[in-house]
Formats: structure tokens, C-alpha cells, sequence
């Protein structure tokens, strides 16, 4: 005799697409510095000491200049700069100098200019900060710099690898970004440009690295942006530079963005824009919150099904604890079992996957490194549309021996065996006609009749309706029955011929025919 007895249908999600990343939705406001930073003509490549108290630039105003464009120091008190001035005969010359990249050592300094011999139009120097003045000023040499020009270094944190932006020959057009890494004696390896990722037939400038060297921020003309120069990101991957991604349509504008630059611990990042709103030409910029000083990370999620491991289709937002805000948002699929994003590092983060009918889940992500990457996995098990369960009727949905729903029809026909061909089996519970235990059983036959009345009503009024109509590409709707029976052995003969009636894929009607033998 049947105890339990419980329907659900469940369902197998479907396929769905991916989104990409978006830096615009971090709460980030750009402005201006103040007037005794700018001027009206260009100033430029901004860059802080080590103390974080001084801002070297480039700047080609007239106001104290010692050649065409010419490196200025600024100081600031607090969060304000205060004055600015020339920075004096050890930076300049009476040509162009300008463009400086001070090592982690907050000593080690490379700068362009064309004012102190070299090979060509421009080289890159580097020397010894020391007390506000460049020391050991010399030439990089043959191996970095060309008879062409060569400008604008940045440099790793160990100040042995630097990139830099070249028109020689060797690249792929226009201004390329360039790169050479040096041995523990300071001997720099040839300059190489860099991949297809970063450059294009036009141009690509102002280079700056995150000390850790695994995050390359440039300017560039050549990729599809938001106005003329933009601001692009790409990260470091198994020594392949990743795609390049866009800082967005806050960062960027419709005019010339250049000469990114972040620290690691200043909350400010910094760069050079011809926007409208500054005081002319190239102006300099501060953005808040410095969410790209310490470099990126790669937060990979998986999406699961918690009892067959599979992926599941799902709606993810990777959202900045800090602020609340939702910053990317990206949908999964059957197909695929990881989706990276790229995210600022030493932030915290909750990951959060939607899946219809079913509660959030989420994980957290905390002050991750950079160059690293982290792992979420978030578990769903099957969304249950609907569950009857009928066990907690307590009333024998089969007659014992007689493996049939206890309907009206079915208790007939196990009467009318049990009078003629089964009138010997004993493994049947024997039930005469007109007996006390006939209509006791005939009692229950009406109340399963109601509860399959109930099932195929919802089934076929209610649930496959609703899931022919709002049902998503690929879903499946599973029907799932579950239940014990008597576990009393069927012994003697038993011999039944029946026809069993389904359609098939095509819709047509079927009729397979069995004979059971016990």
C-alpha cells in the first residue's frame, strides 16, 4: 500500500548571453585643479613625489619658463594646492623637457627632453631625485631611445621595465607604445612595441603603469572611443596584454583625455583633458574615488547546480560594497562554466546571481591583490513550480498486490480479474463485491480520483499553460513522481496483456502493447 506520493515539476533553465564591464558605474567625479596648477596654455603628464605633498607636471606656459614646454613643481596643504612654479635648471633646459616618472624608490626618475643631445628628436633621461633637484642626469642609450622621437616614460615598481610612447619605425603607425626591460646593471634590452591590443595605425601616447606592472593605462586615437583621445585599460594575463577596455564616458569626454595617471595611495587619480570647463588647452584633472591606483584583479564566477555541478543561466551584478552600486552586470548560460571581470584591487565586493523563482545568493569578495585571481561560486539547486504531495492523505492509492491508481475503474477491474483469470492470486489483496472492505476501498478510489483531478486541473489549466507562454528558449519542464509501494514480493502467476496509449514528437497517436508475467 502506497504511504507517499509527491508531483513536482521542476525547471532546467536556459541560455543566455554575457554583458561587459562598465568603470562609469563607480561614483566617480572628475574636476578640474585649481588655477595655480592650470593655465591657459597646455599643462600636462601630471605625476606626485613620494610624499604625496608635491605634483611634478608639464606645462607650456610663459609664466617662468625656461624653454618651450618645461617641468613645474606644485605643492599642496591638505586636499588643496597651494602655488606652483618652474621647477628649476636641473629639470629644464632651454628646449623641451617635460613628461616625468618617478620610480617606487621615490628617487629613480626618467624624463623626456630634446635639449641635451642623444640620438634624435626627443630622448628619455633618467637621474637621481634628490632634495627637489635631478642628479646623475644621462641618456638611456641605443637600446631605448631612436633618432626618432621617443617621450612620455612610465616605469614599474622595481624601475627596471618602462614603456613609452615612439614614432619610430617598427610599430604599427603613427605613435606606438614601446617597452624595455633593464638587467640588475641597468643594461636596457632593445625597446619592442607593444601588441595589436594596445596599438593601432594611429596613435597611441602617455603610457602609465600601476607600480605592480601588471595594469597598463594609455591614450589612444586609434580605438573607437567617446571623443578624440581616450583613456584605455588593459591587464597583464600569462604575459599577453588582455583587451583593451574603455574608463568610460566620465573619465573620457568628447575632447582629448591623456596622461592617466594613479597612485597607489592617494585618493585622487589624475590626468590631462582639453574638456570644456578647464582654463585652456590640456588642463589637469583630479578623479574620485582613486579606484585604479593599486591595480586590477580578475574575479572569476561560476553559477551552478548544486547537486549536478552544471552551469545555470542566471542574472549576475558584481556590486561595490562600499557604495551599493551595481557595477557590471552579466548573465550566464548552460554553456559556459566561468565569467571574468576585471575589477579594481584592495576593494571590497558582493557578488550576486538572480535566478527566476529562486532567492538571490551572493558571496563576498574582500581587498583582493592584484594580479590575481579570485573565485566565486555560487550554488542554486531546482526551481520547484509546483509540489503536491499527497502522502499526507494516509489512504492506499493502490489496492496491495494490484499496482494501478486506486480509481473506480481500476478497483473494477481488479474485481473482475480477481472472480475470473486471478482468482487464485494471493500476492492481491482480496476484495469481494459488496464487502465492507469494497466499499471502504471504494471511498478511496473517489478521494484519489479528486487529488488526480486536482494535479491535471493545475497541470493543464494553470502550469503548462503559463510555461508554453512565459517559458524561456532551451527551458525544460520536468515532471518528477516519487514514492514507495508495498514491499510485499509478488508471487504466482500473473498474466495481463495491455495497450498503453502516448503520443509521440510528431503528435501522433501511438499504442504500445505489453504483457506482463509474474
Amino acid at each position: 500500500m502506497t504511504r507517499v506520493f509527491a508531483l513536482s515539476l521542476m525547471l532546467l533553465l536556459p541560455l543566455l548571453q554575457s554583458a561587459a564591464q562598465n568603470f562609469s558605474n563607480f561614483p566617480i567625479v572628475v574636476r578640474p585643479l585649481e588655477r595655480v596648477v592650470n593655465s591657459a596654455a597646455d599643462d600636462y603628464a601630471p605625476v606626485l613625489s613620494a610624499d604625496r605633498q608635491a605634483m611634478y607636471f608639464t606645462s607650456y606656459r610663459s609664466d617662468g619658463s625656461k624653454g618651450e614646454a618645461d617641468l613645474y613643481v606644485a605643492t599642496r596643504k591638505g586636499d588643496a594646492w597651494m602655488s606652483s612654479a618652474n621647477a628649476g635648471d636641473s629639470f629644464n633646459s632651454k628646449a623641451n623637457d617635460g613628461a616625468l616618472a618617478i620610480a617606487a624608490d621615490g628617487v629613480t626618475v626618467y624624463f623626456a627632453s630634446d635639449g641635451r643631445g642623444g640620438l634624435g628628436d626627443t630622448d628619455i633621461l633618467t637621474g637621481k631625485l634628490v632634495d627637489g633637484r635631478i642628479t646623475d642626469v644621462r641618456n638611456l642609450g641605443d637600446m631605448v631611445n631612436s633618432k626618432y622621437w621617443d617621450s612620455q616614460p612610465t616605469v614599474c615598481n622595481d624601475g627596471k621595465t618602462i614603456f613609452f610612447a615612439s614614432n619610430r619605425p617598427g610599430g604599427r603607425g603613427g605613435i606606438d607604445i614601446w617597452m624595455s626591460t633593464s638587467d640588475n646593471w641597468g643594461v636596457f634590452a632593445p625597446a619592442v612595441p607593444l601588441s595589436a591590443v594596445v596599438n593601432t595605425a594611429e596613435d597611441e601616447v602617455s603610457p602609465f603603469v600601476t607600480p605592480d606592472g601588471g595594469t597598463l593605462f594609455f591614450s589612444s586615437n586609434g580605438h573607437a572611443g567617446y571623443g578624440k583621445y581616450d583613456v584605455w585599460m588593459c591587464t597583464l594575463d600569462a604575459g599577453a596584454w588582455t583587451q583593451q577596455v574603455n574608463l568610460g564616458p566620465v573619465i573620457n569626454s568628447d575632447q582629448d583625455e591623456m596622461f592617466f595617471y594613479a597612485p597607489v595611495k592617494d585618493k585622487e587619480f589624475f590626468l590631462a583633458s582639453s574638456r570644456r570647463g578647464g582654463f585652456g588647452g590640456l588642463d589637469i584633472y583630479a578623479g574620485s574615488p582613486n579606484v585604479f591606483g593599486a591595480g586590477m584583479f580578475r574575479l572569476t564566477v561560476s553559477v551552478l547546480d548544486s547537486v549536478s555541478g552544471k552551469p545555470l543561466p542566471s542574472l549576475v551584478n558584481i556590486i561595490d560594497a562600499t557604495t551599493g552600486n551595481v557595477l557590471t552586470s552579466f548573465v550566464t548560460n548552460t554553456q559556459a562554466d566561468e565569467y571574468s571581470q576585471l575589477l579594481p584591487a584592495n576593494r571590497p565586493y558582493r557578488v550576486e546571481a538572480v535566478i527566476r523563482d529562486y532567492p538571490p545568493r551572493s558571496v563576498a569578495v574582500n581587498d583582493a591583490p592584484p594580479n590575481r585571481e579570485e573565485r566565486a561560486k555560487l550554488l542554486f539547486g531546482p526551481i520547484t513550480v509546483a509540489e503536491f504531495d499527497l502522502g499526507k492523505y494516509n489512504i492506499p492509492f493502490f489496492v496491495t498486490g494490484y499496482y494501478r491508481p486506486n480509481t473506480r475503474t481500476s478497483l473494477e477491474e481488479v474485481i473482475v480479474l480477481q472472480e475470473g483469470a486471478l482468482s487464485g492470486a494471493t500476492y492481491i489483496e482480496n476484495i469481494k463485491r459488496d464487502s465492507k472492505k469494497y466499499q471502504q476501498y471504494k471511498t478511496y478510489a473517489e478521494t484519489v480520483e479528486g487529488i488526480f483531478q486536482t494535479v491535471y486541473t493545475a497541470g493543464v489549466d494553470e502550469i503548462f499553460p503559463r510555461f508554453k507562454t512565459q517559458g524561456l528558449p532551451n527551458e525544460i519542464l520536468e515532471i518528477r513522481v516519487t514514492g514507495y509501494a508495498d514491499p510485499q514480493p509478488i508471487l504466482g502467476k500473473y498474466l495481463e496483456a495491455e495497450t498503453v496509449p502516448f503520443v509521440d514528437s510528431k503528435g501522433r497517436a501511438r499504442g504500445e502493447k505489453r504483457r506482463r508475467a509474474r
